[in-house]
């Protein structure tokens, strides 16, 4: 009796696409990890002492590795700078702004710079850190109670935001090539990025001359303590499902809250019967039954407590990809005639190498 044959794995959309990363930030290698993880072979170059982010915390708990560089650079392959050789037949190249290049690129190439800020415009000398970053963007202003400083947005969310620019760049640069045949040279920025990322706050001021305050949310927003844990909801729509969940029917008769426009008028009020009963509810219980009756809402949890919830484990975001790493996977699924196929970290990160000297000898 004969085995089944072994299934044979599908195309990705960049199967067969050379990367080289000459990147040092997040944001430049985070982009290259998108690539990868749809089936570019990526090279990372690094100087000798490795990239900055190899030395980036958070560390391992004997200060050798970085998680973070882990993160970044899962799935792709590393080499010693200048890496002769490293460019032929290269299709994209990943640098940070202004840096310069071994040799010159082939017409084909698609060049993506990344930098802190537009070499073109007023901040052009700048540097920028995350928190100077998200100053600058408008999203602290406009996050946080009104009578305490802003608050900063931890982790590398600016860069984040940024190596995603740069992976789309890339892409379109890709698709406009197969017209063309000639590559080009695209641009992400930080502080560009980042501003994005304020939804409508740069075309607010453009357009009226106000911006966003830490002013109370003007919606039907609530953030309640439960027994257990916090949860946030977003109650525009189905007032008598939130009022059932939380066995605040009388409510329903209440003369203040007869319409939206009532609802809003007095929603401290809402609130504050809300957070009377939530203080006895489990957060569990509550988000299932504002799910069901179609109220937006989630619970808080922590980084462990996501890890370990059943939403992560129907989705299969962690899998195991060899030198006892953990990746994050599936970040986004791409269709084709076929069905989906898995945005996938295809390997562990790579370990730093070193040049060979000159003439071979060792």
């Amino acid at each position: 009796m004969s085995s089944s044959p072994e299934p044979v794995p599908r195309p990705r959309p960049l199967d067969g696409l050379r990367v080289v990363d000459f990147s040092s930030s997040v944001a430049g290698q985070y982009a290259g990890r998108l690539l990868a993880m749809q089936g570019a072979d990526v090279v990372l170059v690094e100087p000798p002492e490795g990239t900055p982010t190899r030395r980036t915390p958070p560390l391992s708990p004997d200060g050798t590795e970085s998680y973070l560089f882990r993160h970044l650079n899962q799935g792709k392959r590393a080499a010693a700078w200048p890496g002769a050789g490293l460019l032929d037949g290269v299709d994209v190249v990943l640098r940070d702004q202004g840096a310069p290049l071994p040799v010159p690129l082939a017409a084909t190439v698609v060049d993506c710079e990344l930098g802190d800020f537009p070499p073109d415009g007023p901040y052009a000398r700048w540097q920028g850190s995350e928190m100077v970053h998200q100053a600058l963007s408008g999203v602290m202003n406009a996050t946080g109670s009104v009578d305490r400083e802003p608050i900063y947005g931890l982790g590398q969310r600016a860069s984040y935001a940024t190596g995603t620019t740069a992976y789309i760049s890339v892409l379109a640069a890709l698709h406009e090539r197969r017209r063309s045949g000639r590559g080009q040279q695209v641009r992400a920025s930080v502080f560009e990025s980042t501003a994005a990322m304020g939804q409508n706050l740069v075309s607010q001021a453009s357009y009226n001359g106000t911006e966003e305050t830490r002013a109370a949310y003007p919606g039907f927003l609530a953030v309640l303590r439960c027994r257990d844990a916090w949860v946030v909801l977003f109650a525009i729509r189905n007032w008598p499902s939130l009022c059932h969940v939380f066995g605040l029917d009388e409510l329903l008769d209440d003369p203040r809250f007869t319409t939206s426009g009532d609802r809003l008028a007095n929603w401290p009020a809402v609130v504050a019967r809300l957070q009377e009963r939530a203080a006895g509810m489990a957060a569990d219980d509550v988000v299932a039954g504002l799910q069901r009756g179609r109220v937006s809402a989630e619970k808080v949890t922590g980084l462990a407590e996501l890890v370990e919830s059943e939403q992560w484990r129907l989705r299969s975001m962690l899998s195991e990809v060899g030198d006892g790493e953990s990746a994050l996977r599936r970040l986004f699924v791409v269709d084709d005639a076929d069905g989906p196929v898995d945005a996938d970290v295809p390997g562990p990160s790579p370990r730093l190498q070193v040049a060979e000297p000159a003439g071979g000898a060792r």
